[in-house]
Order: C-alpha cells, then structure tokens, then sequence
C-alpha cells in the first residue's frame, strides 16, 4: 500500500523534473489544432474548387461530344403508351419489325440489344456501358454491320453516362465546397 502511494506521489514530482508540458500549455495546444483543422479545410475547399472547375470543363466537353453523336440517331417515342425514348439509328427508324435483331439507346443511356423472334415476340438484353470489353458479351453470329451499328449505339449510350457521371461529380463537389465553408464558418 505504502509503494502505491510514493509511487503516485512521485509521478508528478518526476514529471516536472524532466520537463513534461504543463496544464498551462494546454490551451495554446488546442489553439494550435483548431487553426491547423481550419488551414486542412482551407486547403480541402480550394482542392474541391480546382476539381469542379475540371469535372465543370469535363461536362462541357461530353455534352458537345453527347450532342454530335445524337444528330446520328431518331428518336423515337410513341407518347400514348411509351414511357421512355429510345434512340435508334436511322435505317431502324419506323418499322423494326422487319429486323430480326438490332441495338437501340433508351433515352436514360441504357444500350438495349433488341430480338425479335418468329412470333413478333421483342426480348431485350442490356448492354453494361462502364464494361469496354462489352463486345465479349455480344450474340455469337452477327454481321460486321451489326456490330457496327451496336458500336454507335454504345458510343451514344457511353457518352450519356459520362455526361450524368460528370453531373454527379459536380453536385458532389459543390456539396463539399458547402459543407466546409459551413464548418468553417462555424468554427470562426
């Protein structure tokens, strides 16, 4: 009983000896932390205003890029029972049904691949459009023509979606452009 309490007794006493910070430096210490959050934050908000200024150039580029390659395509959408667009090339605008087979963009950036079997019966296989190796997931079979006309159809479907994922990095951005100028507006 009688170590414990030198033992406690002592801790303090060696403490001071070697020169251990004091309480009285303890202030300045968080002062010192607080202004190096504020200098991060600074920093984390002029890093996000860079990057918007690229993801906002980025969404430029791909929307002039999106609006080329829409002039190759019709849109079509039949309003009394069609939801959705699609966006079709222009030798299957109109009567499809005389193909058996053939690619079309819905109107969101889905690339759909589209037979239509003996019974006039359409089956639709989606085509993953952040997979560059999509042809690997193509029909064995189909002519050069159609895998052509599949390419457009996934460079239209491709450039839809890096213009709704620039869109995205955008408001990501912006909110975290916010969310530090909230804090430190906070923090003042």
């Amino acid at each position: 009983m009688k170590r414990t309490f030198y033992l406690i007794l002592s801790i303090p006493l060696w403490g001071m000896a070697v020169g251990l910070p004091s309480c009285s430096n303890a202030p300045s210490a968080v002062e010192q932390r607080k202004a190096e959050i504020r200098e991060h934050d600074s920093l984390e908000i002029v890093q996000a205003q860079l990057q918007l200024q690229q993801a906002d150039s980025l969404a430029v580029f791909k929307a002039f890029e999106l609006e080329d390659l829409k002039g190759l395509f019709v849109f079509e959408k039949q309003e009394e029972y069609q939801t959705t667009g699609y966006y079709v090339l222009p030798k299957y605008a109109g009567n499809k049904s005389k193909f058996v087979f053939f690619p079309e963009v819905e109107e969101g950036g889905a690339l759909l691949l589209v037979s239509i079997n003996k019974k006039r019966e359409y089956s639709f296989q989606q085509v993953d459009v952040t997979d560059e190796n999509y042809v690997a997931a193509l029909p064995q079979g189909l002519s050069d023509a159609v895998k052509a006309d599949i390419a457009q159809c996934y460079a239209l479907a491709k450039a839809m979606h890096d213009v709704s994922q620039a869109k995205e990095t955008q408001e990501k951005l912006k909110l975290k452009i916010k969310f530090y100028q909230e804090k430190q507006k906070r923090n003042r």
